[in-house]
């Protein structure tokens, strides 16, 4: 069995793919924006699916999104050596509550993602980001480290060396040294960790672990 994480790029999307980052990220910054989110924090949260995998921890859907959200934050917490995590909550926060809310009043938000996972061929931009976001800012506001968390799947940790911390930049340039340096820390600290393909995809809507036998 192999693991990838295919992540796509703003800067070789087409004008209407950009268009839509610029309209959720904003145009000030698209760039770093795109990168903080996509190739810097997201890629230890696809990092997640891919762990559970192999440890052939299967959940539903949003409950590993979820999941994975807060694998990758209580990472970040540990490794960051920029605050680039603070840059991040302050810049999520701001866009979160400018967009428009898909959740029914009767409803609970994660109840209407799992009523709708699947049914969309692929969701907007806007509707992702209100999702993945609520999740990021969700996982952001839980105190769990990251022992604990992988310990919640039962994916055991013996704490045999620190954490490195990642204070390169923040780029697809540096994909894959942030993902080697999380395969590396996570060995570290006992965790059985397989090797991680790094592809990049034109289109900046590609954002995903894939796995093949």
């Amino acid at each position: 069995m192999g693991y990838r994480i295919i992540t796509g790029k703003y800067e070789t999307g087409t004008e209407e793919q950009q268009k839509n980052f610029c309209e959720l990220f904003g145009e000030e910054d698209i760039q770093f924006k795109f990168d903080l989110y996509f190739h810097w924090y997201n890629l230890v949260h696809e990092l997640g699916h891919c762990l559970l995998e192999m440890y052939g921890k299967h959940m539903e859907q949003v409950d590993e999104e979820l999941y994975v959200n807060r694998f990758a934050v209580s990472y970040w917490k540990l490794a960051d050596g920029n605050e680039n995590l603070v840059e991040l909550k302050e810049m999520l926060t701001s866009i979160f509550y400018k967009l428009p809310n898909p959740v029914p009043q009767n409803m609970e938000p994660k109840e209407f993602f799992k009523s709708m996972w699947g049914n969309e061929k692929r969701p907007s931009v806007s509707l992702y980001g209100y999702f993945q976001f609520s999740c990021v800012l969700e996982a952001m506001s839980n105190e769990s480290d990251l022992y604990e968390v992988l310990n919640e799947v039962g994916i055991k940790t013996t704490h045999l060396k620190e954490i490195k911390i990642y204070e390169g930049q923040v780029s697809s340039g540096s994909a894959s040294d942030i993902i080697n340096l999380c395969i590396e820390n996570l060995r570290n600290i006992g965790v059985a960790v397989e090797d991680i393909k790094l592809e990049f995809a034109d289109n900046p809507e590609v954002q995903c672990a894939s796995i093949w036998s």
